[in-house]
């Protein structure tokens, strides 16, 4: 029921000026520069995404399709009534997250012992990796945030 959910609300494959094509219900994350839980670092869809995999119910999963048409047609934008369920959307992305960022930084270590930081290529790998790194940190820190604020909420 999740997967013929989200096929149905999926958003469509962009292909770019350079042929390049996008997959279908992918995310892009931006550097979050605010430590009070506000920015635009975690988007919207990523977090609908989230909740509809962690929905437990098909109670849950057909309140999301009828939300979804009710309104726009977007997918289980707006946080869930029920905080706990909301916060364990959360956690799933923050976990998800700190994987990536484990990975990250395993290869930047990696990196830093096998990579001659005089070649111009193998530096601007590690730049691009630093940076994305500094973008899923950022996001693991907005999503905490969030987190805390609904637990001290509820």
């Amino acid at each position: 029921m999740k997967l013929e959910l989200l096929s149905r609300h999926c958003t469509p494959t962009i292909t770019d000026d350079m042929g390049f094509t996008s997959a279908e219900n992918s995310f892009t994350l931006k550097e979050v520069r605010s430590a009070h839980g506000k920015g635009r670092g975690i988007p919207q869809s990523c977090r609908a995404y989230a909740r509809v995999l962690c929905s437990k119910s098909p109670q849950e999963i057909n309140d999301f399709a009828k939300e979804a048409a009710e309104n726009d047609g977007r997918l289980a934008r707006g946080p869930l009534r029920d905080t706990c369920r909301e916060i364990e959307a959360h956690q799933f992305l923050l976990l998800r997250i700190t994987e990536l960022i484990y990975f990250y930084d395993a290869s930047l270590k990696m990196s830093l012992d096998t990579v001659n930081k005089n070649a111009s290529r193998h530096q601007m790998a590690y730049n691009v990796l630093r940076g994305e790194l500094r973008v899923l940190k950022s996001a693991a820190a907005w999503l905490e945030t969030y987190c805390k604020k609904l637990l001290n909420a509820s």
